[in-house]
This record gives structure tokens, sequence and C-alpha cells, in this order.
């Protein structure tokens, strides 16, 4: 969220030292118009642009100058008529780390739905651009050695190798990356806050608000901390504080996101009366997969030829996990538990090949952004032999604690951090983020990764924070709740109050499917 299941759900990180490098003399950020890439919808008003900032922000003799990224920022204009669009934009913070804002011409689709869904958009304008190491960054680093053993490491149930592979692969790719000239280690919350800073000053608006999703929201911390007077207000949508033990707390968290589908699955005579008792059968059917993996081949996503995907227990569990970020994803989880426990084999390969698509799939996303913001921000300051070891204290998850630590994604950040320059870590990654400004919190109660405790222990610090909680929902409010946008829009006019809508009591729970014929 470290055999394959820590890469496939997203969750790792190693680091040493402790004193921060002195900045450099700071540079004026270069904003150039550019020809968008893709076609925009005919009533909207788009503008593209180019911003160069230095990759290596600190003093680093060991490192050099650096390169300079070329990072892409979309402003898509409000679209209010009878009235001039609101000062204020809002920024989007994309999660991840890694994960580009969408702004590739197969993906920004998405974006024109949204705004034309969504009524905040209509008086402000959304800006979207691709963090340092994700998307269409020019130039990106990468790791195509991490994604080339992605098909292998799903086709094996061993711990060990698949460690190793991954190992070898990150060492592979940090020799290269270093060897062409790049810097990983300049790749974190501290120096992305430094472009939000340089995107806002190029931009020239009076303040604006960030809205930050999943890592994003880590990333407004951050930013927040470092450059408060940019900013109007924040959302926090799925939030990652930077004072939680994230990985130490992994087991426990996904033990809870199940337990919350089990409890919620009882409650409803429908779904109790079709499935039984819904924890036991997941828990025997996990340790009959882990006794006796499934072994399937299947099509090759790139094509030529068939793959082999092995499916034991963990990998089982790695994909619930990865269908309780979102609401109509939730309500499938019965079902899809029942059609593995009574090996409906069709269905299941249908279920991996979506599986296999969303894995290998994601040219956008930045492996490298991810591991040196985990290996510098997370790891170092978790107890990885105590993160992989309190799997053990819940049945259904010991089988991701077969390989121990070795077989975590510790054994792979240390790797990572072996082949790159000592890097200082810095205390405040740690640390809470303090502040007044208006802030208002999202938490769903079926995340099964940012769960509602984060969100409580972020709010926690700030003294004009609002925190409202979504029954029904996982991982994303803005992208999945129609509530969740009004009582955004609500907020944007008038930040120094909490927001109400009639709309949050109505909140329902999930509406679980019924076994298939």
């Amino acid at each position: 969220m470290q055999n394959v299941v820590w890469f496939l759900r997203i969750v790792c990180p190693c680091l040493f030292g402790i004193a921060a490098a002195p900045m450099a003399a700071a540079e004026a950020p270069h904003l150039a118009k550019a020809d968008c890439w893709f076609d925009a919808p005919k009533e909207r008003t788009v503008d593209c642009y180019r911003l160069t900032v230095p990759e290596t922000r600190a003093s680093d003799v060991s490192v050099g100058p650096g390169k300079r990224l070329g990072l892409p920022v979309v402003v898509i204009r409000a679209s209010e008529t009878g009235e001039e669009a609101r000062p204020d934009p809002v920024i989007y913070l994309a999660g991840g780390p890694g994960d580009g804002a969408w702004l590739d011409r197969e993906r920004i689709g998405w974006w024109w739905d949204f705004v034309a869904s969504t009524d905040w958009t209509k008086k402000r304008d959304l800006i979207l651009f691709d963090q340092r190491g994700s998307g269409l960054v020019d130039p990106r680093i990468d790791c195509p050695e991490i994604e080339k053993i992605a098909i292998d490491v799903l086709a094996t149930t061993d711990d060990v190798a698949a460690t190793a592979m991954q190992s070898q692969a990150a060492a592979a790719c940090g020799k290269r990356l270093l060897a062409e000239g790049f810097n990983p280690g300049a790749y974190t919350s501290h120096d992305g806050a430094a472009d939000l800073h340089d995107i806002f000053t190029a931009l020239n608006v009076p303040a604006w608000n960030v809205y930050g999703l999943s890592y994003g929201t880590r990333l407004a911390l951050e930013y927040m901390r470092q450059y408060p007077g940019d900013i109007r207000s924040v959302l926090l949508d799925s939030v990652l504080p930077p004072e939680a033990q994230f990985l130490e707390d992994d087991a426990a968290t996904t033990d809870r996101a199940f337990r919350m589908i089990f409890a919620a699955c009882a409650r409803q005579p429908d779904c109790d009366g079709a499935y039984g008792n819904l924890e036991k059968r997941l828990t025997a059917l996990v340790q009959r997969l882990d006794a006796q993996p499934l072994v399937l081949e299947r099509p090759s996503p790139e094509g030529g030829g068939q793959i082999k995907v092995a499916v034991n227990g963990a990998l089982l569990i790695s994909r619930l996990f990865n269908l309780l970020y979102n609401r109509a994803d939730i309500e499938s989880v019965p079902q899809l538990i029942d059609v593995y426990d009574r090996d409906r084999r069709d269905e299941i390969e249908r279920d991996i090949d979506s599986f296999i698509a969303d894995y290998i799939g994601r040219a956008d996303f930045g492996d490298a952004m991810f591991m040196s913001v985990h290996c510098q921000e997370e790891v170092p300051f978790n107890d990885m032999a105590k993160a992989v070891a309190a799997y053990r204290r819940y049945p259904l998850l010991t089988g991701l604690a077969a390989g121990g630590e070795a077989g975590s994604f510790a054994a792979t950040c240390a790797t990572w951090r072996q082949t790159l320059p000592p890097q200082p870590l810095r205390q405040t990654d740690t640390e809470p983020v303090v502040s007044d400004l208006p802030t208002l919190v999202f938490s769903g109660l079926f995340d099964p990764v940012t769960p509602p405790v984060y969100g409580r222990m972020a709010a926690s610090h700030l003294v004009n924070g609002f925190y409202l909680e979504f029954d029904g929902y996982g991982h994303d409010l803005i992208g999945n709740d129609p509530c969740a946008n009004a009582l955004y829009e609500k907020f944007l006019d008038d930040p120094q109050s909490p927001p109400r809508d009639s709309c949050l009591g109505r909140e329902t729970p999930p509406d679980f499917l019924l076994p298939l014929k």
C-alpha cells in the first residue's frame, strides 16, 4: 500500500542522515504558453503551459546542477455565464505518489465529464498539472526496469524470489537514472511544494484554493507548512498526514477495511442471506489459495502470447483491497468473494484480465517518483519489521507476512537507496502540520488506505478545519459523491464557515450485489 502485494497496493518505502541541505539561490519560474496536445470541448476555454523548474533545488555537490524539468500545466477556465469567474482558482494535486493528473490525450476526457457535471467548476478556474516524475513531465524519471518484471512477479508465489526481482530492478533503475544525470533524491513532497509555489508565482493569481487527493493531501499539507501565504483554502480528500505511521498501520488498516464490508453485509438481510458468514468464507478461501494457488494462463496485455498469473491468498486480498476505493466496486466485493469461493472459472478469468489491465497499463504512473517519495518519507520513519509482523495478528492477513521483512518492500527500498547519493532526512516529514488556514477534510468510512482516523488526525491540528465523514464511500469523495461536491462548493464560497447541506444526512451504506446465477 513487500512482496508483490505491497507493490500492487501502492504501499511501501529507507534512508539515513537528518540535517537539511542549504537551499540554492532561488530562480524565477519560467512559464511558457503551449499548444494544447488534446482537443477540448467547444464550450470550454482551456489554456496550456509548460513550467520549467530546477530538478535539484538544494546545493548538493554530489549531484551537480541537475536537470531542468518541464511541468505541464492545464487551466480549464470557469464556465459561469452572467458574471466574471472568481479570482481564486482551484489547483488539483493528484495522488500516488506518482500518479499523473490525467492530462494525456487518452485520459483527459475524464476531466471534461467532471467539469460538465460539477457546479463549482462553473465559478472558478481549475488548474491541473503533473507533479515532477509523473505523467507528461519532460524529462521524466521512470523505471521501465520495474515495469519489465511486473509479469514475472505476477507469475510467482515465492516471496523471496519476488523481492529479489524487485530489488534488482530498483537497483538497475537507480544506477541508470544517475548515469543519465537525474537526481532521484530530489523527488519529495518538499520539492513538490516548491514546484507548487513556482506555478502560483508564474500564474500571478492573488490566492488559490488547494484540492489534494490521497497522496496529494500529503503534498498539500507540506505546501501549507512552507507557503501558507499562497493559499485561500484547502480541501483534503482521503488524507495521508505526515505524522501517521502509514506502513506500521497497514495491517490494522487493511483488517478494518474488510471488517467494514463484513459488518455492512451482515446488517443487510439480502446480503447476509445470500453470502452467510462472509468473513469465515473469505478466510478459508485465502488459506486454501495460499496452500494451493490458482495458476491461470491469460492473454498478455501487450499482445503476443500468454502470461501466467498465480492467484494465492495474498494476491486475492490485494485485488479485493483495490476494489474498496470506489463505491461501485465496494458493492461488488461480496459477489466477487463468492465467485472465487465457488471457483467460477470464467468469471475469475474475466476479473483477472481486468486486474492485469489495471496493473500493467499505467504509462502515466511514475514508478521512480513512487520509490523516491516512499523511500525518503515513509520507510525511514516506520519500523518495517514491526509493519510486516503485524499481519500475523489477523487471520485474514497472515499470508502477507509469509516472507517476513525480507519479503517486504523495505528490502527493495534499501536497495534503491544504496544506489543513490546519500540524501538527508527531514524530521518535518513525521511532524503534523499546524495551520490556521481554512481547511475542509473529507473521509470515507469504507476507505481502505487512508482511514477516517487519518482525517481526524490531520484535522486535530487545523485551527480552522472542518471534518466530515461519508458513509457508503471509500477513497476519493470528490470523484465519487455529488454530496461531497455540493459541500465543497459551499466551502469555496465561504471557507470560514462549516459547509452544511441536508445531503450529508442522506448518505446510505453500500447496496451489495447478489450472487451471480
